[in-house]
């Protein structure tokens, strides 16, 4: 996406939002439970297609294990040492 793209898919999502919040203060629930609805929903896709991707590479990293061939102790600390991004480093274990 790009960047006037995502503002607009933001701008698109706080103005529900303040919809949303205008209907609960009126006393319009259902109007307010559709929008907090759609946005449940709309994570749990998003959580879906991680939970698929962190999956996906878990059955690659048994396959390669099991034709045995996998990273040793060494290629996984050099691979991890080259991660630009301090907070994804972080995030991954050390062997």
């Amino acid at each position: 996406m790009t960047d006037a793209s995502d503002l607009r898919s933001r701008l698109t999502e706080v103005t529900a939002e303040r919809d949303a919040l205008r209907a609960q203060l009126d006393g319009d629930l259902p109007k307010a439970t559709r929008w907090l609805q759609s946005k449940v929903w709309r994570q749990a896709a998003a959580l879906d297609a991680l939970n698929r991707r962190i999956v996906t590479q878990r059955f690659v990293l048994r396959t390669l294990d099991g034709l045995g061939r996998s990273l040793s102790a060494e290629e996984y600390r050099k691979a991890r040492a080259e991660i630009t991004d301090d907070r994804q480093r972080d995030r991954i274990e050390e062997p």
